[in-house]
């Protein structure tokens, strides 16, 4: 029987993949725009909703070892991507924290308007004194950076619709090109930021871009609230996605905004194989190429499950007496998937082998199983969709787009073709122009 309700997904390819040894197996993509572009088509020929692009502009991994883990630069990976597609969204972050509204709002809609209507802006708060450090400045205390959100969100809306809708004439014969008495200031002034305007940039086929968040806690959930369309979820399994879908609508609801208006993504890690065995052995052999990381992930390993775990048992299952004392830590990620894999007798390296000290909840296996783990999740309401990273990009994210998406079409969980040509039709959110009114 096939599904009414229509999941989304988002390809989050535009680095080496989920994997930090990946870069070696395609070690030129970070700095490739051929490459880069090559994951967004596979991405739109997947039909994906849209391709997600985080950041983090500053080095904080170990390059002799590793590649970094962030772009090249979203905006200009941006601009590479919306001339070799039709269809597919884009979906880049950008800071409140470090940036200029002015600047966000004129690049944004920039790319919105060269796009035709497939740009959404990732709005995040940043906390990494490492970020802080490379713009000559110290992090902000979290209520502050949220208040400085709030206002930084409002004058890039506003400076979004500065231009009036039907301000652009193009009137060759009369010699006009706009209307210039809806071209207007915005004269914003807030304790954080501020802006004249107006933007000399009239509106996209959708707007203006759609606002995304990625924050937690309280604040985060406020600001999703208040202005996303979309949001990147941290949770990891069915209960914590229903708590953050039921918050979330709490939230959403109490601003007078219907909750379907915000479309909420959980993170998965994924491994395609023809089989379990097969992907697993991809996965170990994968993990076989970050040795100096395995005692690291030994010792994480052992906090979210209780019991001391030594580096000798990582190619053994725990003994039986230890599996009797295994407790999940309630405040860790993946700590119940990790017991649940040691009581079945795994080795601790076939554990970690299955990602359960990575941020998403990592999938593996054939397409079938895939496919079903993802219908589970999602029909049992824990998200509208999902942020897919594949473990290699290269040659993984060919995998699913060809193995997993027919099967998630075939059973009516994922849309055939692109219904419409903007951001706002692929994930069927309201229109929007200018400052939200709340």
């Amino acid at each position: 029987m096939k599904s009414s309700k229509k999941m989304l997904l988002a390809s989050q390819n535009m680095n080496y993949g989920a994997s930090r040894s990946a870069w070696r197996s395609n070690p030129y993509h970070y700095m490739d725009s051929d490459s880069l572009v090559n994951a967004a088509k596979w991405s739109e020929k997947g039909k994906f909703q849209f391709v997600f692009i985080a950041d983090h502009p500053a080095v904080r991994e170990d390059l002799t070892f590793h590649a970094p883990s962030a772009t090249i630069d979203p905006i200009v990976i941006t601009s590479q991507i919306i001339r070799e597609t039709e269809k597919i969204g884009v979906v880049l972050t950008q800071s409140t924290t470090f940036n200029h509204p002015y600047n966000v709002a004129r690049q944004l809609k920039a790319l919105d308007v060269l796009s035709k209507g497939r740009i959404g802006w990732n709005a995040v708060t940043t906390n990494d004194p490492r970020i802080a450090a490379n713009y000559g400045e110290e992090i902000a205390d979290r209520k502050n950076r949220y208040e400085q959100a709030n206002e930084f969100i409002q004058i890039v809306q506003a400076l979004w619709g500065s231009w009036g809708e039907s301000a652009l004439k193009l009137d060759t014969e009369k010699g006009i090109f706009a209307d210039g008495s809806q071209v207007k200031p915005i004269n914003l002034q807030g304790k954080y930021v501020s802006s004249r305007g107006p933007l000399p940039i009239p509106p996209s086929p959708q707007g203006q871009p759609i606002i995304f968040q990625a924050g937690g806690g309280q604040e985060g959930l406020e600001l999703a609230g208040m202005y996303a369309s979309g949001v990147y979820s941290v949770a990891s399994d069915i209960e914590t996605g229903r708590e953050h879908r039921t918050n979330l609508d709490r939230i959403t609801q109490a601003v007078g905004r219907k909750a379907d208006e915000v479309k909420m993504f959980m993170g998965l890690f994924v491994t395609v194989g023809n089989s379990y065995e097969d992907a697993l052995n991809r996965r170990k052999e994968i993990l076989s190429l970050m040795a100096d990381e395995l005692p690291a992930k030994v010792y994480h390993l052992s906090s979210i499950v209780g019991v001391p775990i030594t580096f000798s048992n990582l190619h053994q299952p725990l003994p039986e007496e230890i599996q009797s004392r295994l407790v999940p830590n309630p405040y860790q990620l993946h700590s119940k998937r990790a017991v649940e894999l040691l009581k079945k007798g795994l080795t601790v390296y076939d554990v970690l082998a299955h990602g359960v000290t990575d941020f998403y909840h990592t999938v593996l296996g054939s397409p079938e199983q895939i496919a079903d783990e993802m219908q589970e999740i999602f029909e049992a309401g824990a998200c509208d969709g999902f942020g897919i990273v594949v473990d290699r990009t290269h040659d993984g994210l060919p995998a699913f787009v060809e193995k997993v998406i027919p099967i998630l079409q075939k059973r009516g969980l994922f849309h055939e073709d692109y219904d419409g040509s903007t951001l706002r039709d692929h994930l069927g959110v309201p229109y929007q122009y200018g400052r939200i009114n709340l």
